[in-house]
């Protein structure tokens, strides 16, 4: 039955054995496991003890050749049912090789019959009956069989040896029926089949290709994948119908143990640490569009500083001052719009948190963020704690950002990451940040200034207080916020870096440190071109550079941040 839950002992070991031996010789399950307890006999032929298949690859395809010679000195070759060492044989449905009926190599002298010879069993013996036949129907024929025959595999934990066996069974079905494409040799088929039943059919190089962020399923022939540098290509690949597509989306959610139906169509999962997964079906998308899907790469590759410099993201300067706030104890929030790139930047701002500072981490579902660093032998250099939010019908089982920022100022932390701040949880996390800890997170945002009144919106989900109130908190709370953007020619930059400066009577005052300021832009050929350049504004405020002082920044570092490049100063005079 579909979806019963059977242990993994039913398709290995005796098991799988007695199983196939009531599917291809007709016996019971019964009678194959008594038959195994009882002393083989002698085979009558050679090589019915031999397995084949396609988990079975071919070695170096020699065979033991013996010579009788008969009394009349004629010399008759036989071959041998013991293979040479860590040799095997593939093979489709025939298994007799037909050495004995080769009479021109039994004339050859012995060493030249004993040379290597790569056999394909399946191309020898395997003839399809029909040739037409198109890949569609075939993976619906073998879904169908392995669904009926093997249902926990279908429905399987998707582990290795889960997959082993599935292409094990969809190989020997495909070898036992002769089917066959036109156009796919009989690897390539069953390779096409394991892919679509165990993996993510074509979206499986994408997901795990290197340079890629995000892979958008608009519809279900329409699949565009966006590349790093923020360039967005429409694949020529799509699924073969509404039906399809939803089959596979609903195997990447099986990872994360969601459920995609009618009762749940809007559904939040992940595929690994680092991929999740944001997928819409009918009725919120239309019927013949079947599935809708947002599939996010965070941070593909390991950003070096140089990597933002080289790509103009940043200057070293603007680089090292967000670094360095974190390392004294100040609070830094990460804002922009989606494909920005602030988890990026955000991702490389905590490598350079030094080993000796203890960093507590709150992910939402699925763990993005790889902060553990060990040396050469394997242990452990520095002092992270990651945690994730655990969604569940069950109120008392639901594990929310809110419930692990109360948690996180048990473990005496020197940084809290917090994933991203989309509800409730940016009161938590201003709360938690206003007791001296750096508090590290990202938003979607606007502009620097808008970070603040968009954190006050979502505090107000949480609390009943007035936003001059809240306002005076979030500002307290994160005195530096960093704007990300992507360009209408799809470069990221980092837009503007300000300080909100707290006056001695309590106002505040926006002060930009660091801005981009963009001096051409024009269209040429059907590109964007845009042109700009990284300038510091301002120093930050004594106010700042008391607080840096007094969490331990080196005096000479905290010179560099109060002065004006020489270049600047002169702008500002005239």
């Amino acid at each position: 039955m579909l979806g019963e839950k059977r242990s993994k002992a039913a398709f290995y070991g005796d098991s799988v054995q007695s199983v196939q031996q009531e599917k291809m010789f007709g016996m019971s399950h019964e009678a194959a496991t008594a038959a195994s307890h009882e002393p083989a006999p002698e085979p009558t032929d050679k090589f019915a003890n031999l397995q084949f298949g396609p988990d079975y690859p071919v070695g170096d395809g020699t065979w033991k050749i013996q010579k009788e010679e008969s009394a009349s000195g004629d010399r008759k070759p036989e071959p041998s049912a013991e293979l040479e060492p860590n040799e095997e044989v593939r093979s489709g449905a025939a298994a007799q090789p037909a050495v004995d009926e080769q009479p021109d190599e039994a004339e050859n002298p012995s060493p030249q019959r004993r040379a290597a010879r790569t056999l394909r069993t399946h191309d020898l013996f395997f003839a399809a009956e029909d040739s037409s036949r198109d890949f569609t129907s075939v993976l619906r024929e073998v879904q169908a069989y392995l669904s009926k025959e093997y249902s926990s595999l279908v429905t399987g934990d998707g582990s290795e040896e889960v997959k082993a066996q599935i292409r094990r069974f969809a190989g020997k079905y495909i070898l036992d029926h002769r089917i066959a494409v036109e156009g796919m040799t009989t690897d390539e088929l069953i390779d096409g089949i394991y892919s679509e039943m165990a993996e993510f059919g074509f979206l499986t190089k994408y997901i795990y290709g290197e340079g890629i962020e995000e892979i958008d399923v608009n519809a279900w022939d329409d699949v565009e994948v966006q590349y790093s540098g923020g360039v967005t290509k429409k694949l020529a690949e799509h699924f073969d119908s509404p039906e399809h597509a939803i089959n596979v989306v609903r195997r990447m959610l099986h990872i994360s143990g969601m459920v995609l139906d009618d009762a749940s169509p809007s559904v939040l999962g992940h595929l690994s640490k680092n991929i999740r997964i944001a997928v819409l079906k009918s009725p919120i998308v239309d019927e013949d569009v079947g599935v809708a899907a947002s599939i996010r790469i965070v941070n593909p590759q390991s950003m070096k500083k140089e990597d933002f410099v080289k790509g103009g993201t940043a200057t070293d300067q603007m680089l090292d001052f967000l670094s360095e706030c974190i390392r004294y104890g100040i609070s830094v929030c990460v804002a922009g719009a989606t494909s920005s790139g602030k988890t990026t930047l955000l991702g490389w701002l905590l490598t350079t948190i030094p080993d000796s500072k203890r960093i507590y981490s709150i992910e939402n579902g699925s763990r993005e963020l790889a902060l553990v660093r060990r040396d050469a032998d394997g242990r452990v250099k520095n002092s992270v704690i990651h945690t994730l939010t655990r969604d569940s019908e069950n109120e008392r089982q639901r594990v929310d950002q809110i419930a692990l920022l109360d948690m996180a100022l048990r473990f005496n932390p020197d940084v809290i990451v917090v994933g991203e701040m989309r509800g409730p949880e940016a009161n938590a996390a201003q709360e938690a940040a206003r007791t001296g800890v750096a508090v590290v997170t990202t938003i979607h945002s606007m502009s620097c200034d808008a970070t603040y009144r968009r954190m006050v919106s979502l505090c107000k989900r949480a609390v009943d207080m007035s936003d001059e109130t809240l306002m005076g908190f979030v500002t307290e709370a994160y005195p530096i916020v960093a704007f990300c953007k992507q360009l209408e020619n799809k470069d990221r930059r980092l837009m503007e870096i300000m300080e909100c400066e707290i006056q001695p009577d309590g106002t505040r005052n926006f002060r930009p440190l660091f801005q981009y300021q963009i001096t051409e832009n024009r269209v040429e050929d059907g590109k964007f071109i845009v042109t700009g350049q990284h300038w510091q504004v301002n120093p930050i405020s004594e106010s700042l550079a008391r607080r840096l002082m007094e969490n331990g920044m080196p005096q000479d570092l905290l010179e560099k941040l109060r002065a004006l490049p020489d270049e600047r100063k002169e702008d500002k005079t005239a």
